[in-house]
């Protein structure tokens, strides 16, 4: 087994930990930081506060959407050299912080990049950043765009919607689920893993800002080990609907994550059956138990009102083919799985 610590430098978490900023800015001597965010989170009142707290020049740059099109990296990237930003602080979900990432690789990989989630997708503990070229997902995958800092502020994530929030949520359960069905992660990162899916379980559906740090935390553990190992079936399943059919990143696991861990039982059903074990279900047969642990997470997804299908997303039997010549795997296998999640 082998382990690598990603170059991230400090992680700054719990309510009022945004007060960290100004230190970083002038520990890092950035001399003008390019602050990337959506509209959306543009919008907030977190956000406004933000900026009016940075005491050196920064330039605005508002637009990324969800998936990251080129286009938007693009035209951050074009900002970043028009206005000769040194380093970027990005603010947002996924898509702003992976946006930021490949800004910096096609920038300056040297930038300073802090990283201000606003969701549960745990981009900012990640080498990788994905983005979209005409529908189609791609990303890059360096040790050199993790973000340097990480503030994990719950207030942060006050005016995030609830469906996003939530939805994000049950992504870092598929992250969590995934370390430790696959077989291919060490043993802390399991430990880390079983941990995230407590905090998720436990915090996801309460209100507060303690509960929502929870849930940040549940996402930090869930991609401990980013580096090490593959993503898994559901990720990748992911990956590919959510780019072609516009799907935001959290529904897609949504949609996926009963089904794959309904196959994952029925193929490796050990590590599935120990999830709901260390929850205090037992006394089942390992098969038995691993579909009862996939039950939880399908009643979990149900109980919070996140129940999703291709269907729902105008996906249907003719697309199932473009799905699953994508994946990696058996066909005879990969298609009955598909097919469930229509």
């Amino acid at each position: 087994m082998e382990f690598n610590y990603l170059p991230l430098r400090k992680v700054f978490y719990g309510n009022g930990s945004i007060e960290n900023l100004d230190s970083i800015i002038s520990e890092n001597g950035m001399k003008h930081p390019l602050v990337v965010a959506s509209h959306s989170v543009s919008m907030t009142t977190f956000y406004q506060d933000m900026i009016d707290s940075i005491k050196t020049p920064f330039t605005e740059f508002a637009q990324i959407t969800q998936h990251s099109p080129l286009e938007e990296i693009e035209h951050g990237v074009e900002s970043m050299r028009n206005k000769n930003c040194d380093s970027i602080i990005s603010i947002g979900g996924g898509s702003v912080i992976d946006a930021s990432k490949v800004i910096r690789y096609y920038y300056n990989m040297n930038a300073v990049q802090v990283a201000i989630p606003t969701t549960l997708s745990a981009a900012e503990f990640s080498h990788i950043a994905g983005y979209t070229i005409g529908g189609e997902k791609t990303g890059i995958r360096d040790k050199g765009i993790t973000p340097q800092y990480v503030i994990l502020d719950p207030a942060a994530t006050a005016e995030t919607p609830d469906i996003l929030w939530k939805s994000t949520g049950i992504r870092s359960l598929d992250h969590a689920l995934e370390t430790i069905v696959t077989n291919n992660f060490s043993e802390p990162a399991v430990m880390f893993a079983m941990k995230a899916i407590e905090k998720l379980m436990t915090n996801l559906e309460k209100s507060g800002l303690d509960a929502r740090l929870e849930c940040q935390k549940a996402a930090w553990y869930s991609y401990f080990e980013v580096f090490d190992a593959p993503m898994g079936l559901s990720h990748n399943i992911g990956k590919i609907i959510g780019a072609k059919w516009g799907i935001p990143h959290g529904i897609t696991s949504c949609i996926t994550l009963p089904a794959v861990m309904r196959y994952y039982a029925g193929n490796n059903p050990e590590p599935l059956a120990e999830i709901s074990r260390q929850l205090g279900i037992g006394g089942l047969n390992p098969s038995d138990q691993a579909y009862k642990t996939a039950d939880m997470v399908e009643n979990f997804i149900r109980r919070i009102g996140l129940t999703r299908k291709l269907s729902d997303y105008y996906i249907k039997d003719d697309d199932l083919d473009y799905i699953v010549s994508k994946l990696k795997g058996n066909r005879e296998e990969l298609m009955p799985l598909i097919q469930s999640m229509l």
